[in-house]
């Protein structure tokens, strides 16, 4: 059986998640902050996880952590987080969000939530949880399958080691 190109969840997925971010950054810049959604995702996580370590961030975004850096950067520039290096070792910084960081969450809240409001009102509630259960199952089982390839990639490394 052929694959047509609606058998591609990940495409699908992949198309929302651009979508969804695209129409933030504008309901963003059409309300006057000079924020990305991924900064205000970034900016959320920090202020529910003040302390957080980059490494961590990067972690459970699943970004890469030069694209975090990067991002970070510019909030620290604008003065909305703020690095602090809490140990010994000189490479590892912790996150805060400045009182400036807290007031944009502030700001951006009601913002946020017409958007969340507006594009959720096609749903039922019951729609809306059957599509969270099943993102999960899937979350779920990507991570299933990447254990099992990574379990792969170990015992394949092992066998060339002993060759």
């Amino acid at each position: 059986m052929e694959l047509q190109e609606t058998d591609f969840i990940g495409k699908w997925l992949n198309v929302t998640a651009h979508r969804l971010s695209y129409l933030v950054n504008r309901k963003l810049n059409a309300n006057g902050f000079q924020l990305t959604h991924e900064q205000m995702v970034l900016l959320k996580i920090i202020s529910c996880n003040q302390g957080i370590s980059q490494k961590e961030l990067a972690s459970r975004l699943d970004r890469d952590k030069t694209s975090i850096a990067r991002s970070l950067n510019n909030l620290e520039k604008s003065h909305k987080v703020v690095r602090i290096n809490v140990g010994n070792d000189k490479r590892v910084n912790n996150l805060f969000l400045t009182k400036d960081g807290h007031q944009l969450l502030t700001e951006i809240q009601p913002v946020i939530q017409e958007l969340t409001n507006e594009l959720m009102k096609i749903f039922e509630e019951k729609e809306i949880k059957a599509l969270h259960q099943t993102l999960q199952k899937l979350i779920n089982e990507v991570n299933t399958i990447e254990e099992k390839l990574h379990t792969q990639q170990k015992k394949l490394n092992h066998q060339l080691k002993s060759i």
